[in-house]
């Protein structure tokens, strides 16, 4: 069930639709304090065999554009990933 990112009250109701890259997603208003969320997270973490295969990968002398389109995530994530672990 969502929360309110502000108070965490489950207490809501529709308000609408965000347009985004992929399309349009639903918001919400929280009754209690008033803000307006979408319930879905900013940025999604990579799983660990993600980051496993991108390092094996660059490892393989891959280069990072390559990795990233095959991975199916932005270059700066490959990026961060690789410098976080002093593979750069």
């Amino acid at each position: 069930m969502r929360k309110c990112t502000r108070c965490e009250s489950t207490n809501y109701v529709k308000a609408g639709f965000k347009k985004v890259v992929k399309g349009k997603i639903q918001q919400y208003r929280c009754k209690e304090c008033g803000r307006q969320f979408t319930g879905q997270e900013k940025y999604h973490k990579l799983d660990e065999k993600t980051k496993e295969l991108l390092y094996k990968m660059y490892e393989e002398k891959g280069e990072q554009r390559k990795i990233a389109r095959i991975l199916g995530v932005h270059l700066g994530t490959v990026q961060h990933h690789l410098k976080k672990t002093q593979k750069i």
